[in-house]
């Protein structure tokens, strides 16, 4: 039983999360690496009492007990770490919509890059090097900016993202975001079920957890 509670309750404090990231008059921007970071300590319990259990040695358990799981847990750090080297680099802006960043993108372009170009919804500044397309989901208000071509220069990324957060800082959304509301509901749905089974279940819970500490 205890296995329910460490795979639902990340994910529930994950719900909470992206509640928080949509609410507000502000919106807020993560990088690509923060945005997968903070997915994956959602996805944290499924991932124990999924792969990583059967997976488990057995003979490491026996020999280190309770530490088996956090050597595991670095391994998983490990490899979110690798898969965000890995993927292009990305930004992502959550509670705005595709029009109010994209008069943003203008003002900034103009200001980083006289000769900043618009192709659809592709966005090229030359002179520090960097060239990005937009991608939206309009249900959750969440624009995500990804890297494109071949040669991007880092520090221009760097200049960009810090003149992007500024902007944003100072922003305040035309409309609320409703779905933060239906993600908080689900993040408590979550917690509300799982505290409900544990107590129920109280002396299978307590069984579980006597094995994973062990």
């Amino acid at each position: 039983m205890i296995s329910i509670a460490v795979a639902f309750v990340p994910l529930a404090l994950y719900f909470f999360a992206l509640t928080a990231f949509n609410s507000g008059r502000c919106p807020r921007m993560l990088t690509g690496q923060e945005d997968l970071t903070v997915l994956a300590l959602g996805l944290i319990g499924f991932v124990m009492t999924g792969p990583m259990l059967y997976v488990l040695p057995v003979d490491a358990l026996a020999f280190w007990g309770f530490y088996t799981w956090f050597f595991l847990a670095v391994l998983y750090a490990l490899m979110v770490w690798f898969l965000g080297t890995v993927f292009r680099f990305r930004i992502v802006i959550y509670n705005i919509g595709m029009s109010e960043l994209r008069e943003i993108l203008e003002k900034i372009g103009r200001e980083i890059d006289s000769e900043a170009r618009w192709a659809g919804n592709s966005l090229s500044l030359p002179t520090p090097g960097i060239q990005f397309y937009m991608e939206h989901v309009t249900l959750f208000r969440n624009v995500t900016l990804k890297a494109c071509g071949s040669q991007q220069n880092m520090q221009g990324w760097i200049q960009f993202e810090k003149s992007l957060r500024n902007a944003l800082l100072q922003h305040r959304v035309a409309h609320k975001n409703r779905v933060a509301m239906l993600m908080a509901m689900i993040g408590f749905l979550m917690l509300t079920g799982t505290a409900t089974i544990l107590v129920t279940h109280s002396a299978e819970a307590l069984q579980s957890l006597w094995f994973l500490l062990q």
